[in-house]
């Protein structure tokens, strides 16, 4: 085959281009750190990247999800802890109350009042909410858990006045509801308020009408000694334990998804370290193959640049 002198420009000007492109792919990739900038670059990685960012996304899901239900049943825990605190003070109130020295106007107008306040705030921490989601409340998020409102029959007090008591009553539904922490997790998130804290309020209120009524001590009769304290005293500590069981239930639970979430942490940053190896360049050693390949550039302009002016007719004529 006869060599002419245009195709062997044209393959100077081939081998710069060739080696042009070559020191530009380098240069990208020290610039963004990665192995492609397309898929086309490198398919292998990229598909392997590919797998790896879609396990990245499925782990943030179950990591986010472990963070709500985390901070929801944080707040669940807090609210218990609150609601045994208020049950403390009630069982104070009540220990008081049976003192026989007391009159009925003291406790009434003392005990009684302070019993009142502390079923408000008993039905304000079961109103917990996190994100304006109320947490006792079922599946009715969106809905207090519990509201006080005025019986519909009057009582008579100490001193034969009538009072209107207060009446609790529970607004949500029984739903549970469970959250995924992966592919074989699940976990219950929330607490039902009915089962709960219902029966505390109850017996709070119970205990209040008894300190309004001045009903003390029990006198046998089956129909009047479920109202009075000595019975409310027995009736909270049963209301007490049930706060506990619900509270070690949630304590139990929140310690799973602390445990599942320290583990998505871990998962998501091995993940992340894959996906960096598949990814990212060996810096140094990309560098040094960037000088190597600037210098046969280098060589290659040199070389064709000789090429091509041997080829010039005021070359040739000279």
């Amino acid at each position: 085959m006869r060599i002419t002198n245009l195709m062997m420009t044209n393959q100077a000007i081939q081998n710069m281009a060739q080696n042009l492109e070559k020191v530009s792919n380098l240069q990208s990739k020290i610039a963004s750190n990665k192995r492609f900038q397309v898929p086309s670059d490198d398919p292998l990685h990229a598909s392997t990247s590919l797998n790896l960012r879609s396990q990245l996304q499925t782990l943030e899901s179950y990591s986010e999800t472990a963070s709500l239900t985390e901070n929801w049943q944080t707040a669940t825990d807090n609210a218990f802890d609150q609601l045994e605190q208020i049950a403390v003070h009630a069982n104070e109130l009540i220990l008081s109350s049976l003192n026989d020295t007391l009159s009925g106007s003291e406790r009434a107008n003392t005990l009684g009042a302070e019993m009142q306040e502390l079923i408000a705030e008993a039905v304000e921490v079961g109103n917990t909410s996190v994100n304006g989601q109320y947490i006792f409340s079922g599946y009715q998020v969106n809905q207090k858990a519990f509201s006080l409102t005025d019986a519909a029959a009057p009582l008579l007090d100490y001193a034969g006045n009538p009072f209107t008591p207060k009446v609790v009553n529970y607004l949500g539904d029984t739903g549970v509801m469970q959250r995924s922490l992966g592919p074989d997790q699940s976990v219950a998130l929330n607490v039902r308020g009915d089962q709960a804290i219902l029966g505390f309020l109850q017996n709070l209120i119970t205990a209040s009408n008894a300190l309004t009524q001045n009903n003390v001590h029990n006198t046998g009769n089956p129909l009047t000694d479920p109202l009075t304290l000595e019975s409310s005293l027995g009736n909270l500590k049963t209301s007490i334990d049930t706060l506990d069981q619900y509270r070690t239930s949630n304590g139990a639970r929140l310690r799973q998804v602390t445990s599942a979430s320290n583990f998505l942490e871990s998962v998501k940053l091995e993940t992340q370290n894959l996906l960096s190896e598949n990814e990212d360049i060996n810096l140094a050693e990309s560098i040094a193959l960037l000088a190597n390949q600037q210098t046969t550039y280098e060589a290659v302009l040199e070389v064709s640049q000789r090429a091509i002016s041997a080829l010039s007719l005021f070359d040739y004529l000279r």
